[in-house]
């Protein structure tokens, strides 16, 4: 059994804090340090949205503010705060020896907004709906065999899988939004969350809080209701808090950081080390010029990631060693940081038989970073042989080809932080839903497979195993770290990554009067 905490016995530390701006970055306010919570008042949050905005429980992870919306309406199995498990809807999740099984009680007292009570038929009607709906939920729920799992009683399942995964219950708190069985329409579905959705346009959303909320014993909802906001452009989205039309703002550009760090009535918040996002680019290995594992390795040394840190970063990130997860239990940290090196990238390249390589590099403004760190890989990577140029797309078009994001030789990417037994089988290996790397070599599908068998201490190890071939022979260079930032008024208190900075839980939130 995974160690979960409930709430009750969950130690506060926050995984997103505010704090006052320094050259380095922020000092954390734990959350020990907030005053009591207040009830009553309206929260009013601005997010970035996009054009396929919609209530629909299936697309929540569309956008930023379905997802804040989402956590709100609907509750999860379980949560990730602070590299642990926190229990949900499900109080236990216990895997048989070699972890193929896995059986999952519920927590008993569970309503839904309905008043209908939580059921483990609600729970595996969920879980068939989300594995047949594209995304990162059937992403996650991959290894599930449903054909051979079975509900035991009311409170109880057996999931079985189609190979062993220690790490199943990591899986499983990854945003997996229950709701009731025979649901038909996806665009109401009814939640068990400590918000109900009174009101929906494109542009803004009214959630009202249940007085029947079965986990308020140990808290909130605080608020009287919350009102989110989508607002696509960051700063309309800072000067809006700063004319007090919203109380909390996310998404903020670095350079936010930066210019409001002495600003007295704004708050900044910035996510905790180990829920930086990574900045790579990623190289598909089936692709030319990157189906030659020489030009992947030059190109690796092509970048100059201090100054990465320094330009793109605005100096609040740090340097990344070509591998995710930096901060977490799992991480491999004795992999080295490849230095800049032109002219080693220049002679790697010579022993391939070139004596340059010209190709483009797809990219778009869709998250900071991606597009300012192409545009100065142009200059870095013509000094290592690398005559790059720019194919830049509109946001909004960025992710709408799901064939073209996995076929591209050559593109930007921003990794949000998932746990790493979470993320590796994400991204990498033959299962691996967003591959952006390419097909998976028999060894790297065989060292993913003992990763994602492997429990307790020997997870550490066959992480790093998959770490350190990753950093050998993956497409992926990953050099940059890169924090969230958001923005609030002095008021806002009680707000939590629980494994999401972007997309925070707001279930907790409450006002102190001005």
């Amino acid at each position: 059994m995974s160690q979960g905490l409930t709430r009750r016995t969950l130690i506060k530390t926050m995984g997103i804090g505010a704090g006052i701006a320094l050259s380095s970055g922020f000092i954390m306010t734990s959350w020990a340090e907030e005053p009591r919570p207040i009830r009553g008042g309206i929260l009013r949050a601005a997010f970035a949205g996009s054009s396929s905005d919609s209530t629909h429980v299936l697309r929540s992870t569309n956008s930023n503010i379905d997802y804040v919306r989402a956590r709100l309406v609907w509750d999860s199995l379980a949560e990730i705060d602070n590299q642990r498990i926190v229990w949900r809807l499900m109080e236990s999740a216990d895997a048989n020896s070699d972890a193929t099984r896995w059986t999952v009680k519920l927590r008993q007292g569970v309503t839904f907004s309905d008043g209908r009570k939580l059921t483990a038929r609600d729970v595996m009607f969920s879980l068939r709906t989300w594995m047949s709906q594209p995304g990162s939920q059937s992403g996650w729920l991959k290894p599930l065999d449903l054909a051979s799992s079975r509900i035991e009683d009311d409170y109880t399942l057996t999931l079985q899988l189609h190979k062993p995964v220690g790490a199943f219950d990591l899986l499983l708190a990854q945003s997996v939004f229950i709701f009731p069985e025979n649901t038909q329409d996806f665009t109401s579905a009814i939640g068990s969350g400590p918000y109900t959705l009174k009101s929906w346009t494109q542009d803004k959303s009214l959630l009202q809080a249940r007085s029947d909320y079965w986990d308020a014993e140990h808290g909130g909802p605080w608020l009287d209701e919350i009102q989110l906001f989508a607002v696509s452009d960051t700063a309309a989205r800072l000067n809006g808090l700063k004319a007090g039309q919203f109380d909390y703002a996310g998404g903020m550009a670095l350079l936010t950081a930066r210019a409001e760090q002495s600003n007295p009535s704004i708050k900044l918040w910035q996510s905790a080390n180990a829920e930086m996002s990574s900045l790579a680019l990623s190289m598909n290995l089936s692709k030319a010029p990157f189906n030659q594992p020489k030009v992947v390795e030059a190109l690796k040394y092509g970048i100059d990631r201090e100054m990465m840190v320094r330009a793109v970063t605005m100096g609040l990130g740090e340097v990344a060693n070509d591998a995710l997860g930096a901060g977490q239990p799992w991480f491999a940290a004795d992999l080295p940081v490849r230095a800049y090196d032109p002219e080693r990238a220049h002679s790697v390249l010579q022993k391939a038989g070139l004596r340059s390589v010209n190709t483009a590099i797809r990219t778009s403004d869709y998250e900071y970073g991606t597009a300012e760190s192409a545009t100065l890989l142009l200059r870095q990577a013509k000094a290592a042989g690398f005559d790059l140029k720019l194919d830049r797309v509109p946001a909004a078009d960025y992710y709408s080809d799901f064939n073209l994001l996995l076929n591209t030789p050559l593109q930007t990417n921003l990794y949000r932080p998932m746990p790493l037994p979470v993320a590796l089988p994400f991204y990498y290996g033959s299962s691996a839903p967003w591959s952006f790397t390419g097909p998976a070599t028999p060894q790297l599908d065989a060292l993913m497979n003992a990763m994602q068998a492997a429990r307790g201490d020997a997870l550490v190890q066959r992480v790093a195993d998959v770490q350190h071939y990753l950093w050998q022979q993956g497409g992926d260079a990953i050099f940059a770290r890169i924090p969230s930032i958001a923005a609030s008024s002095s008021q806002v208190f009680g707000i939590r990554a629980a494994g999401f900075f972007d997309y925070p839980l707001l279930r907790d939130a409450w006002l102190r009067p001005a």
